[in-house]
């Protein structure tokens, strides 16, 4: 021990352990993770699209054979008992609908070593750390506090799960799954049902354009989070605070709509109508409008910028940015926003971007004349060929 660790207790060893050498470091592996993940994304989520695929085909065969039913979700689980042994291991699940408890132990794999060799330096690093206090911090307590910190490295096997859904999604094993009208595909731990997060879903249950938007307006706290609605008029709505984490619209009419100072992170608009909707003040890193009728729409003063680490938790937001390829967005209004956006084959007609922050985003070089901004904001963006 040095000069300021002497005459610690136990406690006090172990709060200046974790304050002054493992959060630091955590951080800085999470922020390791996020760069990794950031730039081979497409390389990663090849062999999960694979891996998923095969699943699916095993499944339909079972379907064939009438010796299972329709799925209700597939979760792919974290096994910890694999962690102890050095591996960050995950496991295909396919679940019935009144069978949630079914327990199957599949060969559908898949091994997350590019997470596992970022905890696991992070841990060896802290394991080397904590012999400088002597007998105050023993190898079971940091073994135990480790695998408690697992969460914030498997976020990013979350991630490149819903990234991959896009393309999982229009497989034609997919598609060939028989599969219930409300349908899900979740990420967490094995058998624990408070650790799984969904990242996709599906449902067919129809829902009346009117009693839908009744819904919407009640601005329920969590029940939007995750859920899938398409098809719908809920245009001319009261929206704002609304909480659409996650959320999947799919051909919804928006149109005319106030949902200011909203959450979307997140949040999918696919091939919707939001021509006029207000969405001033919103928090939207990640949300996706492409090929989105954004037309007049207002994003004065949105929050939608990337790598926003929240150092507490060990959670950085924003892994792409919002999306808004092929989104029309002629007279929209970004005034004052803070956006890292992908703007590239939109069209840009007359867009306001009046002090708007957007750093890091990407446009067409062929919009380059056509799009009015200050210097400053033209050299903060990525002009790319088209």
């Amino acid at each position: 021990m040095d000069g300021s660790e002497k005459g610690m207790n136990s406690q006090e060893a172990w709060e200046r352990f974790v304050e002054v050498d493992a959060s630091p470091r955590r951080t800085e592996s999470i922020q390791a993770l996020h760069n990794y993940f950031c730039e081979h994304k497409d390389q990663i989520t090849r062999s999960v699209i694979e891996l998923f695929d095969l699943f699916f085909q095993h499944i339909v065969e079972q379907q064939l054979e009438g010796s299972r039913g329709k799925c209700a979700s597939i979760q792919l689980s974290l096994l910890r008992t694999r962690l102890q042994e050095g591996h960050l291991e995950y496991m295909l699940e396919a679940f019935e609908l009144g069978l949630p408890d079914q327990v199957e132990m599949t060969p559908f794999r898949y091994h997350a070593d590019w997470i596992y060799s970022l905890w696991d330096s992070w841990y060896q690093y802290c394991d080397e750390q904590r012999r400088k206090y002597a007998q105050h911090i023993q190898s079971p307590l940091l073994e135990a506090w480790a695998r408690e910190q697992v969460p914030p490295f498997h976020e990013y096997m979350t991630h490149a799960v819903r990234y991959a859904m896009e393309e999982i999604s229009v497989l034609p094993s997919f598609s060939s799954l028989q599969k219930e009208k409300k349908f899900e595909v979740r990420v967490g731990e094995y058998r624990d049902s408070e650790q799984t997060e969904s990242v996709y879903r599906i449902n067919e249950v129809q829902r009346l354009s009117v009693s839908c938007k009744g819904w919407l307006e009640s601005l329920l706290e969590q029940e939007y989070i995750y859920e899938h609605i398409q098809g719908v008029d809920v245009s001319r709505g009261g929206y704002s605070k609304i909480n659409l984490n996650y959320a999947r619209l799919e051909q919804v009419n928006f149109r005319d709509c106030t949902i200011q100072n909203s959450y979307l992170l997140g949040t999918r608009f696919q091939r919707c109508d939001c021509r006029q909707s207000d969405f001033r003040g919103s928090v939207m890193i990640d949300a996706d409008f492409r090929d989105c009728n954004l037309e007049e729409a207002w994003f004065d003063q949105v929050y939608a910028v990337r790598n926003l680490m929240n150092e507490e938790r060990g959670i950085i937001f924003g892994i792409h940015g919002v999306c808004f390829q092929r989104a029309n967005l002629t007279k929209a209004s970004f005034r004052y926003a803070q956006v890292t956006g992908d703007f590239t084959y939109a069209v840009l007609d007359e867009v306001d971007f009046t002090g708007a922050d957007l750093t890091g985003s990407r446009m067409l070089k062929q919009d380059e004349q056509r799009v009015i901004l200050s210097e400053e904001q033209r050299s903060s963006i990525c002009w790319v060929e088209g």
